[in-house]
């Protein structure tokens, strides 16, 4: 029969003890993992640069600048609000990615160059008159999330396939909306005339829009104003991006409707690429 094994206590128990052919084997070595060093030029340059245009009396155009993945991307604003929309089902405001294959932008020596567009409706926007009291300019956006396609053409795609995000302008100039559990905000400021997003609690620009000389005058393929982009969480992907344009789609569309175009008396230049700060608390 066997005994009861012994249990050693700690001060029992020596150094001398233990068999050194038992000690456990070499754990295999592993490579350090090289993550990436950011410095406060990566958060002070914009990542991305856009031009936005007014076409013709609905259509905009948001037109990237310089290289990089994103110049094969840009998008086309239908601005469908107008005085008789009581019955109409269509948004008020449609943003639609126009890319290009990179198959279709190599130029070849031989063969004149082919440029083929594909669209996709990726977001649509609604204003909300009917809300609670107080009242206030509210609005919602949906956005299409990635590797869908849904038949958009009676703008109500399948439900399963977006997501949509509720904001509204509690003072009637800056708009706030929350977005995967953070509010962000669209603020107007002055000299020069511009549009701000950040945090609702941070004064960290995370994207500024500065309207041109033209402003919401523009027309005929005049450019309305400029849009920097900087890194952040929102910003890291097509996605968050193209939310963050949806928001300031709103503030700008909600602006038009209140008959406040606004416009910089002159171009304002480099100073709208700079990353200061938002000035608000």
């Amino acid at each position: 029969m066997t005994g009861t094994p012994h249990r050693f206590a700690p001060y029992e128990l020596e150094f001398n003890d233990f068999d050194p052919d038992a000690v456990d084997e070499e754990l295999p070595d592993y490579a350090p993992v090289d993550l990436p060093v950011y410095t406060g030029e990566d958060f002070s340059i914009p990542i991305l640069h856009y031009h936005l245009r007014q076409v013709n009396r609905k259509t905009q155009i948001l037109v990237p600048f310089g290289p990089g993945p994103a110049a094969a991307t840009s998008y086309k604003i239908v601005n469908h609000a107008s005085t008789f929309r009581l019955f109409s089902k269509k948004p008020d405001i449609e943003l639609i990615r126009v890319s290009r294959d990179r198959s279709d932008r190599e130029r070849d020596q031989n063969s004149e160059t082919r440029t083929r567009e594909r669209e996709e409706s990726v977001a649509i926007m609604r204003f909300n008159s009917d809300g609670p009291l107080p009242w206030r300019p509210r609005a919602s956006f949906t956005v299409v999330h990635p590797g869908t396609h849904p038949q958009n053409h009676n703008h109500t795609p399948s439900l399963a396939a977006v997501h949509t995000y509720l904001g509204e302008s509690r003072n009637f100039t800056d708009w706030e909306f929350l977005i995967q559990n953070i509010t962000y905000a669209w603020r107007l400021e002055a000299k020069p005339v511009s549009l701000s997003l950040s945090e609702k609690n941070s004064n960290i620009v995370i994207a500024r829009f500065t309207y041109s000389a033209c402003g919401m005058l523009a027309r005929d393929g005049a450019e309305v104003g400029d849009l920097v982009v900087y890194r952040d969480g929102l910003t890291m992907d097509r996605e968050g991006v193209e939310m963050a344009v949806c928001g300031l789609l709103v503030a700008v569309g909600q602006f038009r409707r209140m008959g406040k175009y606004w416009k910089n008396r002159e171009e304002v230049g480099a100073v709208c690429q700079e990353r200061r700060d938002s000035g608000r608390g």
